[in-house]
């Protein structure tokens, strides 16, 4: 699981995020082929509510190639969010289980 901080975005704009998962059995980008589901969740840190989600089912999220994961939210979407630090969450779900991949923050400004 990834924890830190994402680079700041802005609300005038198109957000758009590739990352990299790595195995951390092997050292290899990790395979996603068996995920049914990846969903994204900025949470104000307050009050505790989802303000934005993205999703693969939405086609919000895609998987480019082995181990990477995109998300993009169009500029009218993020233009709905207030500037402030928001808890990002982003699980990944397959037959199985649901995992967080990333639990940190991430700076929304004007």
């Amino acid at each position: 699981m990834h924890t830190g901080t994402l680079p700041p975005t802005t609300i005038y704009s198109t957000w758009s995020e590739d990352i990299e998962l790595w195995s951390v059995d092997d050292d290899t980008l990790l395979d996603l082929t068996s995920v049914v589901e990846a969903t994204l969740k900025l949470i104000d840190p307050y009050t505790k509510v989802t303000e934005l989600t993205l999703t693969l089912s939405d086609g919000d999220i895609v998987f480019p190639s082995t181990g990477i994961v995109q998300w993009r939210a169009e500029q009218p979407v993020m233009g709905t969010l207030s500037s402030k630090t928001y808890t990002v969450v982003l699980t990944l779900e397959d037959a199985d289980d649901v995992v967080a991949v990333v639990v940190g923050s991430v700076s929304i400004v004007e």
